[in-house]
């Protein structure tokens, strides 16, 4: 069964898209990104029918030859192959690999028309030229920019010197061709598709030359700005576009007079660019090409969420979810490393990789706390009610009565967690002992509980809704205290033990109904999350190969994590997917589970394509 993440997803690139290649003659498009993923999209394709890894991370250098019946492809770790586009099959390949690899990592390849011969400029400055039939090869030193091309007649090779100079060579005798010098170095030339012209365009500006002389035609310089990163030509060749961070220049040629001017809404532009039969799209780092409007909202990176409310970070825009349906985007001041809500869906917390907390209503939008610069790089946050407190960085608890506007700390404790309504705080003595205090006053609500073992407690949490603690000591044992009665009573509370785990884990939840726990355990740039039963005393689920900071909602044990393209996912207990909440570009959304689609923004189709 397909994986309900890639279904309604605008893009197959789960990073940024590094190279862009368009075909006009048979309309086949091909792109790849930071990640080495190539995806080529032929005539009659409504998604790109071939998508595969070749090799390593591709920084430009992806080539379409006329017809559209192959495409070549060269990497970062020096490896350079040419490929059929209908089912990636290499006809032919030269891979390197290690330090010897990334010296010649590949910023631009060029197939010829006929097919026989192939050329690179790699980071070494040297220009390549092999003839696939005979398997050899020619090199030459002094290379440099970005691009290289064959004419269309395949006879004519064209590649930027070391000094930003256009550089033209006969392949039949092997002979460079005078041309004029640029006024301002340039990273990278075509020929126009008629191949009378060549254009050439760098930061500073476009210049176009004569073939058959050499000589300059005209040139345009750029004033201000964040300078040129891309050039298109178009399929007719009579104009072509300069590329910069935010908007598309075109011009007429070969006269190079300015026709029109608009932004291509690609966030992150990456230089990469095509000129189809649909206009100029430009290349994002949220994986998708751009033709204007808003751009994309970029990838989820932090997720969080309890009941029907669910937070997706998009970098530092906070997206927030209730029931399906996105409410609102919120600006962070810094992208978060983790996200709370209450369970009541009025609150949220966004804990940054630097910075301090914030606190913002999601009723009204805007944010409503800062927790100070000492809550920088807190260790833990816990939020309830209106209550919100934090483990710091440099030793104790503060934590805050939003709803009063009052705040109390403790100097010595080690470890901390906030039951979900904020009726307790648990912290964890110097000695490793728990004590349950009332926020409102930082005196113990009920007495001490009886400790499990001489083995201090690293980790806690309450179970939603019910008065049981969940804890962690230092020797891996999973234990409970089932506080009721010691608040009935006023006599400590003793607890009994549940398993040990033999593996480190990093955070725990109490999940609604007092059944089962949750813990994470980290792997890597990945997770595995474990679902205990608490009475019976075994592990009941584990699901692994996570993303690292993959969340479970206490409320009913589902596991949220960031997915592709976008998304945020829902997945069961067992890891099943759920349901998928999407931004698209420009703005609009989608959520999804198994039967179809169960909301989506009113132009959600066009974002879509």
């Amino acid at each position: 069964m397909p994986s309900l993440v890639d279904q309604f997803c605008p893009n197959v690139h789960d990073a940024a898209i590094t190279a862009a290649a368009y075909d006009p003659d048979s309309g086949t498009l091909a792109t790849a990104d930071a990640s080495g993923m190539v995806a080529v999209q032929r005539p009659g394709e409504a998604t790109p029918g071939l998508v595969f890894h070749p090799g390593g991370p591709v920084s430009g250098a992806l080539c379409v030859i006329r017809g559209g019946s192959l495409i070549a492809v060269g990497d970062d770790e020096g490896s350079v192959g040419v490929y059929r586009t209908d089912n990636g099959e290499a006809i032919w390949e030269d891979r390197r690999d290690g330090a010897r690899g990334k010296v010649r990592a590949m910023r631009g390849v060029a197939l010829a028309s006929h097919g026989g011969m192939l050329a690179a400029i790699a980071k070494d400055g040297l220009l390549r030229v092999w003839s696939l039939q005979r398997d050899d090869r020619n090199a030459w030193r002094g290379f440099g920019g970005v691009s290289v091309e064959f004419d269309p007649r395949g006879e004519r090779l064209l590649a930027m010197d070391e000094d930003g100079q256009p550089r033209m060579m006969d392949l039949i005798s092997l002979q460079a061709i005078y041309m004029d010098k640029l006024q301002t170095a340039a990273d990278f030339a075509r020929f126009t598709p008629d191949g009378t012209h060549i254009v050439a365009a760098g930061q500073a500006g476009i210049s176009v030359l004569r073939v058959y002389d050499g000589a300059m035609v005209t040139s345009f310089a750029t004033r201000g700005g964040s300078g040129i990163t891309g050039l298109v030509l178009s399929p007719e060749g009579d104009r072509c576009g300069a590329v910069s961070q935010r908007s598309v220049h075109l011009f007429s040629l070969p006269d190079l007079q300015p026709v029109d001017s608009k932004k291509h809404g690609a966030p992150g532009a990456t230089g990469a660019a095509i000129w189809s039969t649909q206009g100029v799209r430009v290349a994002g780092n949220d994986g998708l090409l751009h033709a204007g409007g808003a751009g994309s909202a970029g990838p989820v990176t932090v997720v969080g969420g309890f009941g029907d409310c669910r937070l997706a970070a998009h970098g530092n825009t906070l997206a927030v979810w209730k029931k399906n349906r996105r409410q609102a985007e919120l600006p962070l001041d810094a992208a978060p490393r983790e996200l709370h809500v209450d369970r009541d869906g009025r609150l949220a917390v966004s804990v940054p990789r630097t910075g301090p907390i914030e606190v913002w209503s999601l009723e009204t939008g805007k944010k409503t706390f800062d927790g100070g610069i000492e809550t920088s790089g807190c260790t833990e946050v816990g939020i309830g009610g209106t209550i919100v407190a934090a483990q710091l960085k440099a030793g104790g608890v503060r934590w805050w009565d939003l709803g009063r506007g009052t705040g109390l700390e403790l100097k010595w404790p080690t470890a901390m967690a906030l039951s979900n309504g904020g009726t307790w705080l648990g912290v964890v003595t110097p000695k490793g002992a728990v004590k349950i205090l009332d926020p409102a006053t930082g005196t113990d609500a009920v007495p001490p509980p009886v400790p499990l073992a001489d083995v201090p407690i690293v980790l806690m949490t309450f179970v939603n809704r019910r008065p049981d603690l969940i804890v962690l000591d230092r020797d891996g044992v999973l234990g409970r205290y089932d506080l009721s009665t010691s608040a009935r009573t006023n006599k400590p509370a003793e607890g009994v033990d549940i398993l040990t785990i033999n593996v480190p884990v990093d955070r725990m939840w109490g999940i609604t109904g007092g059944q089962y726990c949750a813990l994470r355990l980290p792997d890597g740039d990945h997770c595995s999350i474990l679902f205990v039963d608490i009475h019976a005393c075994e592990v009941v689920h584990e699901v692994s190969g996570l993303a690292r900071h993959a969340w479970v909602d206490a409320e009913n044990g589902l596991i949220l994590e960031p997915g592709r393209a976008s998304a945020l996912v829902e997945r069961e207990r067992n890891g099943e997917e759920r349901a998928v909440l999407r931004a698209l570009p420009d703005g609009e959304w989608i959520s999804f589970g198994r039967r179809g689609i169960l909301d989506a923004s009113a132009n959600a189709g066009g974002a879509m394509g």
